[in-house]
């Protein structure tokens, strides 16, 4: 597994250590879903969907009976959109495994190169109210190929990128339009939600919860009930990201940018699309 460098063209890898999850009707013989369980950069524990699409070194690790042993796997992440283009959510294209050593640490390292789109957005990270992040997206050229083919397809992919406002590499991704190449590690994070939809959605569960309990119901159908309300609850509160939290940044072309600046364009772009929403 070699090491990357800036100078390749173009970078765009993950390597992601933990712990195998095949689930539990998957290994009855129905069509798999493999996950590797790993924790965040910054706390809390998530799942990256796997995908194997051809023979690879290592492949005979990824079955059922290895479920729970713990892993390395190298590939690249394909980012898929949800059905309102706002939430992006990665699966890891699987290109080799083998059982972890000693030195292999727990998490998913994505490297990559790519240019900053849009003005960057400063805010708090969920788990750690103490520490502010910029916000950006980094867009990726990926170019696919097949064995015994010339035929070559390029593929776009908007990857969302957080970096620690005080992080001697900020400065390279606050400007949009700069070339960049990004080291930094995979992260899930829970984003509230807010506003009138939110709030519909909570009173009718909560309407439902006080119908349900007039109903009939076993202790083992209530505790049943409660998780069901919990998760509803928590998904209509809440949206679940994934995003790299970048640990290095260097700035292949183009100019770094202060913080003062970056809120300034900032501004100017919200200002631009308040105008073209007025103009509409």
């Amino acid at each position: 597994m070699s090491e990357p460098s800036s100078t390749d063209a173009p970078i765009y890898r993950a390597i992601a250590t933990g712990t195998l999850d095949i689930s539990p009707a998957s290994r009855q013989g129905l069509p798999r879903r493999l996950q590797l369980r790993m924790t965040g950069p910054l706390g809390g524990d998530f799942r990256l969907p796997l995908r194997v699409t051809r023979a690879i070194p290592g492949h005979e690790l990824l079955d059922s009976a290895s479920h729970g042993i713990r892993l390395l796997v190298e590939g690249w992440m394909e980012w898929k959109t949800s059905l309102d283009e706002t939430v992006p959510s990665p699966t890891l294209i699987v290109e080799a495994v083998r059982p972890v050593t000693p030195n292999d640490e727990d998490g998913c390292d994505i490297h990559m190169c790519g240019q900053v789109t849009g003005p960057a957005r400063i805010g708090r990270h969920p788990l750690r109210s103490g520490l502010a992040l910029v916000h950006v997206t980094v867009r990726v050229q990926i170019p696919r190929t097949r064995a015994g083919s010339r035929a070559t397809i390029t593929e776009t992919v908007r990857v969302p990128v957080v970096i620690p406002l005080n992080h001697q590499c900020t400065p390279a991704l606050l400007r949009p339009g700069n070339h960049v190449a990004v080291e930094g590690l995979l992260e899930q994070a829970l984003l509230p939600r807010r506003g009138p939809d939110v709030e519909q959605a909570i009173a009718a569960l909560e309407e439902k919860a006080k119908q349900r309990a007039t109903w009939d119901m076993t202790p083992e159908e209530v505790r049943a009930a409660e998780r069901d309300h919990a998760r509803r609850r928590r998904e209509a509160t809440h949206t679940v990201i994934y995003r790299v939290v970048a640990g290095y940044v260097e700035l292949l072309s183009g100019t770094p940018a202060t913080v003062r600046e970056a809120r300034q364009m900032r501004r100017t772009e919200l200002q631009r699309r308040a105008k073209r929403q007025q103009s509409s």
